[in-house]
């Protein structure tokens, strides 16, 4: 338990899989370092699907407004899914934001930041990586991204 609203769970199998206990892991600790990011996480309603091909591992992401439950597989239709290799998929937590806006993109001295953010659209552009669903998603993903970013 997080707060009294704030609630991040693994239903059952969800333990077995890696990626989900990690991404658990890493929601619980970005939430609790940042009222924004809590804020971003009270706000979230949307089911999103991770697919890590390389390691043929899947899982979901179920928000519901200050409650996330993690899912082994895909479970129901996704607003947004995301497919690549593991390490893409990782990289998305150091994917940069700005400070002033929290929008999803370095600041121009960040150098890591900025070759983050390279290797992932470089990803894109070979069909490597792709988020089905995020334009028509936009405010979703936006959130999303600063939840999971261990920046900002």
């Amino acid at each position: 338990m997080i707060s009294k609203r704030g609630v991040i769970e693994l239903a059952p199998g969800a333990d077995e899989n890696g990626l989900a206990v990690m991404l658990a892991d890493l929601v619980k600790a970005n939430i609790e370092a940042s009222p924004g990011k809590k804020s971003d996480f009270d706000a979230l309603k949307a089911d999103i699907a991770i697919v890590a091909e390389d390691a043929q591992v899947a899982l979901t992401l179920r928000f519901r407004f200050g409650h996330l439950t993690i899912f082994d597989g895909i479970e129901s239709v996704p607003d947004v899914t995301v497919r690549g290799d593991s390490n893409t998929i990782l990289a998305l937590s150091n994917w940069p934001v700005t400070r002033r806006f929290g929008l999803p993109f370095p600041e121009p001295r960040d150098k890591e930041g900025i070759r983050n953010l390279a290797q992932i659209f470089s990803q894109m552009r070979r069909g490597a990586f792709h988020a089905y669903g995020a334009i028509l998603n936009m405010r979703t993903m936006l959130r999303l991204t600063r939840i999971m970013s261990v920046n900002g």
